[in-house]
């Protein structure tokens, strides 16, 4: 195999001199215009005598959450400028469309890695088989090695695992091509088992393919993202933009929406002031591996005490340390054939952002770090103000609501109608006018841009339908996931660690109505006794707090009702939030919505039942455990409990550890086989039954 050339940086791709500079000058000139002009009508809006330390305060949170506001905007404007041009002709689709290395009948050795954890079996080694076949049907899939890396720590998935694995690798002939590894110890998570990959097989491989459990790739997009890299020897990482596709809830339907609307604007825009210094979102990427392995490790962040903190949102600063080194980061973001699937409801996404709410705020370390560049220190400030300007906004909200209950005129968020001409009502209507333009702007932009492709989207009517209703569904969630965003600030600043666990991907009716009750009724119930204290007690500030009380008040049922599997289905037969994966569906994500709804509990039972039962079964997960450390005789007598309690007493007579245990010992799993087959079936659990009903094999 072609292993990793030498970990310093060659030289770059041409660019004009002036290039960069020009670009970052048009971009931060226009966004700190924009919040020049923003800061000065709030100024004009406090009105009123005197600026105490309170108004101070209160300007300097202005500038920082207007700031967000105007970001979005600007990338969303130059995304958009970018698209009416025709596209950036330095965006790397262009600048490495045509390397020289297609003409290489063989690629560089090249490891396309999907870290698992407790994920759908048949889902993702269903999304491992299209990408094969993807691959294969470009004549160039000499290069390219799999690698299914799981940390799962339900034994019954361990063993269906397995047993998917061969079932593939011999469907294919891809012995020897796919590859499967248990971890035997599932330290840092994500980045821990990527790490123990790189240790073990990473000098093999010059490039290395990063996947999600979800994602999925073309082969065409495979192969030109190795291609990219070796026309350009500086490059040491290539971002993909996945498409979120395949959802059923409302939820998912309206995110993946919007995602495709608006998603390549942002990503557009952004790229257009970083350039080669874009952003890692940890999957449906590329990694050139010499460099990643020398420079990219993770260190540890002080936590209480002498305790040391791994990096749960390993990433953002894997990006910014590779860039440190001298090589680039790019953002492919024209270059299709990139997938990935979205949280099926809110519930489940807010159990996301908390993981990268906490990830993020380890980032805080990173802002100042020696030796970062200019567009890494961006990156992980506006991770940071993602997460940290909710509790700002609700700081922000108060003392507006404080000023505002002192000085009735002035209300520093404004009122919606005066009668009074004076400049602070006047100003106060302009910053409201500018916030508001700012914030529909992208999604203008968007629908502008989807007009050009309607059919798409179900057409122009539906989509622009659609737009609206993004729209309102937006602007009723944000205030809502401002709430919980502050909490999880909160209780990642006290200490409150939180362990990765992984997503549920399942679509299956609503979420139970009681859970919903549980963590959404409070806030329902906030939002209509804030409506009723402010038309009471602040009739004149009612309409500005309107919007964000109501939000609060829809919360119970707009998580349940867009959880609902029948209200996306619904929307689908209407052709509403439509996207072009849906109309014209890629050949890569066949049949992977079969396999999600599939059942995994029959296919979990299955597994543990052919490991014990089949020998074939046992035989294999004996050569995948290897040679393992004999256990001392007083442990010894504990695994022979263990596997007494699991013959007589079923899987549920075992914890889920004690169960790991046993399968992780050579001698327990021989001992299993033997005596399920060799014991009375009256000294056996009804669960072993199947065994001798139907053989698995």
């Amino acid at each position: 195999m072609n292993g990793p050339p030498s970990s310093s940086p060659p030289p770059a791709v041409l660019v004009p001199r002036d290039f960069l500079p020009v670009r970052r000058s048009l971009f931060f000139g226009l966004f700190l215009l924009l919040v020049g002009v923003g800061s000065w009508l709030f100024l004009e809006a406090l009105g009123g005598p005197g600026f105490g330390l309170r108004r101070f305060f209160l300007l300097g949170l202005f500038v920082v959450l207007f700031s967000q506001i105007a970001f979005g905007c600007c990338l969303a404007l130059f995304g958009f400028w970018e698209w009416m041009r025709g596209g950036d002709p330095y965006e790397a689709s262009r600048l490495f469309g045509q390397p020289a290395a297609a003409s290489k009948p063989t690629l560089p050795a090249t490891a396309v890695v999907m870290p698992i954890c407790d994920e759908p079996v048949a889902r993702v080694f269903g999304a491992i088989r299209n990408m094969w076949h993807s691959l294969a049907a470009t004549g160039r899939s000499g290069g390219f090695d799999f690698f299914v890396l799981s940390d799962s720590k339900n034994p019954a998935l361990w063993a269906a695992e397995e047993q998917a694995w061969f079932a593939l690798c011999r469907d294919e002939g891809a012995f020897g091509r796919i590859f499967y590894r248990k971890r035997r110890v599932s330290t840092h998570g994500k980045s821990g088992n990527i790490a123990d990959f790189c240790r073990r097989w990473g000098s093999r491989y010059r490039y290395m393919v990063v996947l999600d459990a979800d994602s999925v790739l073309s082969g065409k997009l495979l192969v030109w993202m190795v291609e990219a890299m070796e026309s350009n020897p500086k490059a040491g990482i290539i971002q993909t933009m996945p498409r979120l596709v395949q959802g059923r809830t409302l939820f998912r339907r309206i995110q993946q929406f919007s995602a495709s609307l608006m998603g390549p604007l942002f990503a557009a825009g952004s790229h257009y002031w970083h350039f080669a210094g874009g952003p890692y979102w940890g999957h449906n990427a590329i990694i050139r591996l010499a460099p990643f392995i020398a420079s990219c490790a993770l260190p540890d962040l002080p936590g209480p005490g002498r305790l040391r903190l791994h990096i749960m949102s390993h990433d953002t600063v894997e990006a910014a340390l590779m860039r440190k080194a001298g090589y680039q980061s790019w953002l492919a973001y024209a270059r299709e054939g990139s997938y990935e699937e979205g949280p099926p409801n809110l519930t489940e996404s807010l159990g996301r952002d908390r993981r990268w709410c906490q990830g993020n705020l380890q980032h805080f370390w990173f802002l100042f770090a020696p030796g970062l560049r200019f567009s890494s220190r961006i990156h992980v400030y506006a991770g940071l103000l993602s997460y940290v300007g909710s509790p700002l906004w609700l700081l922000f909200l108060g003392l507006t609501t404080w000023e505002a209950n002192e000085i009735e005129r002035y209300a520093a968020l404004g009122a919606l109608v005066r009668r009074s001409g004076a400049p602070a009502d006047r100003a106060m209507a302009e910053l409201l006018g500018l916030t508001i333009l700012l914030l529909l702007l992208p999604k203008l932009f968007g629908l502008l841009r989807g007009l050009r492709q309607s059919g798409g989207y179900g057409g122009a009517l539906r989509l622009t339908v659609s737009t609206m209703l993004e729209l309102g569904f937006s602007a009723l969630l944000a205030p809502i996931l401002l709430l919980f965003y502050s909490r999880f600030v909160l209780l990642a600043t006290f200490g409150r660690q939180i362990s990765w666990r992984t997503q549920s991907r399942r679509e299956e009716g609503a979420l139970p109505f009681a859970g919903v009750l549980r963590d959404y009724g409070p806030i329902s119930l906030a939002g209509g006794l804030g409506l009723a204290l402010v038309a009471w007690e602040m009739p004149f500030f009612f309409w500005p707090l309107f919007p964000i009380l109501f939000s609060w008040l829809t919360a119970l049922p707009l998580a349940w009702l867009t959880s609902d599997v029948r209200l996306g289905d619904l929307s689908r037969k209407a052709r509403l939030f439509l996207t072009p994966e849906e109309e014209q569906p890629p050949a890569e994500l066949a049949g992977l919505d079969r396999l999600k709804s599939a059942s995994e509990e029959k296919l979990l039972v299955q597994g543990l039942l052919s490991l014990v039962a089949d020998p074939f079964a046992n035989a294999l997960h004996l050569v995948l455990l290897g040679r393992r450390e004999t256990s001392p005789e007083r442990g010894r007598e504990a695994l022979h409990s263990m596997e007494t309690r699991l013959l007589e007493g079923g899987p549920d007579a075992l914890s889920g550890r004690e169960l790991s245990a046993l399968l992780s010992h050579p001698a327990s799993v021989r001992s299993l086989h033997v005596q399920l087959w060799s014991r009375p079936r009256s000294r056996l659990h009804p669960f072993w039954e199947r065994a001798f009903l139907s053989p698995p094999g």
